[in-house]
C-alpha cells in the first residue's frame, strides 16, 4: 500500500505521539497527522494499529482511532484503483481534499469521494496542436487544458501518440522545473518539443 501510518517522535503534554499518515502516488507525496495521539506503548508497530483497550486522553479507544486507520487505507485505495483506471493523476490539492473527505467523514463512501474526484475535471479545447515528451521517452499531443473545480486544480490533458494511445490528465506543475532532492539541477517531467522532433525520428 502506499499509504502508511507511523508514530512521530515528539510527544503532547500528555505524553502521547500523534499519529501521523504518509501516503505517495505517481510521484506526488502528502503527508499529514490523523487527528489523534497516542502513548508509544500502546502502539503496535507491526501492525501499525493501536494495541487493544488502550484509550488516549480524548478518551478515543483503540476501536475508534483503528477504525479511522482503516477507513482512510480503505478511501486511498478506492481513489488510487480509479485513478489508475481513468488515467488520471492526483495532484497534492486533490490528495489532502480526499483524505479530508475520510477523516470528517464529509462524504458518507469512499465512492462518492471518487466520483467527485472524477467529475471534477471540465476541459476547454484549444486550437494549437502543441507536442510534449516525459522523463520515459513517451511523446504526446495536448489536447486541452482542464481544470477540476473541485480542488481549482489546473491541468493538461495529453493524448501518447506511439503505443497505447492513451489520454493523460497532468498537473500543469508536472511541466515547470522542478529540483529533486539530493540533486543539484532542475528536472521537467514533461517538456514541450517541436513537430520535427516527434515525427522525424
Amino acid at each position: 500500500m502506499s499509504v502508511s501510518f507511523t508514530l512521530e517522535k515528539r510527544t503532547n503534554k500528555f505524553g502521547e505521539c500523534p499519529i501521523r499518515l504518509s501516503w505517495s502516488f505517481i510521484g506526488e507525496r502528502y503527508q499529514s497527522t490523523l487527528g489523534a495521539s497516542i502513548k508509544k506503548e500502546d502502539w503496535d508497530e507491526e501492525r501499525r494499529l493501536v494495541k487493544d483497550n488502550a484509550h488516549n486522553h480524548n478518551g478515543q479507544s483503540a476501536d475508534e482511532i483503528n477504525f479511522l486507520i482503516k477507513r482512510v487505507s480503505t478511501v486511498v485505495m478506492d481513489v488510487e484503483l480509479a485513478c489508475i483506471e481513468s488515467q488520471y493523476i492526483l495532484g497534492k490539492d486533490m490528495m489532502k481534499q480526499v483524505i479530508s473527505d475520510a477523516l470528517t467523514n464529509d462524504i458518507a463512501r469512499p465512492e462518492d469521494i471518487v466520483e467527485r474526484c472524477m467529475n471534477g475535471i471540465v476541459s476547454t479545447p484549444e486550437p494549437t496542436t502543441r507536442y510534449y515528451c516525459d522523463l520515459s521517452g513517451r511523446y504526446y499531443q495536448f489536447l486541452c487544458d482542464a481544470k477540476n473545480f473541485y480542488v481549482g486544480e489546473k491541468y493538461y490533458i495529453l493524448q501518447e501518440l506511439f503505443g497505447a494511445h492513451e489520454r493523460v490528465a497532468v498537473p500543469i506543475s508536472k511541466f515547470k522545473p522542478e529540483r529533486e532532492k539530493g540533486s543539484m539541477y532542475p528536472i521537467t517531467k514533461f517538456k514541450e518539443v517541436s513537430k520535427e522532433e516527434v515525427f522525424g525520428r
